[in-house]
């Protein structure tokens, strides 16, 4: 069964501390699991992520998981992506910042 979500993709976010695109590339690690690396916008250009817990949603267009950013330590972010062809929609969860949606998801 193909991987869901597998390429480079980009999307618009709009948050206090970055407005812009963001792009991540999204592969299979070692271990068949997930692997994404991210690049933010403004403020959040150097902060790192990290991923865990990621799965494949029963409706085989969605991955969930949660995950950790450097500029909030010790709180964990919980987000879904919906994979349709060349495009997505996802929301992340922030503790402080609440709900951010990226916008205009497309494969680059």
């Amino acid at each position: 069964m193909a991987k869901i979500g597998i390429g480079s993709w980009a999307g618009k976010i709009n948050v206090r501390l970055a407005r812009g695109e963001v792009k991540f590339n999204i592969s299979e690690g070692e271990n068949g699991d997930y692997k994404i690396d991210v690049a933010l916008p403004g403020a959040l250009k150097t902060a790192k992520i990290k991923f865990m817990d990621i799965k494949e949603e029963p409706d085989g267009k969605t991955l969930s998981g949660s995950g950790t950013i450097s500029v909030l330590p010790g709180r964990k972010l919980e987000g879904a992506f919906t994979f349709e062809e060349d495009t997505f929609v996802g929301e992340i969860k922030a503790p402080v910042v609440g709900k951010i949606r990226i916008t205009e998801g497309h494969r680059v």
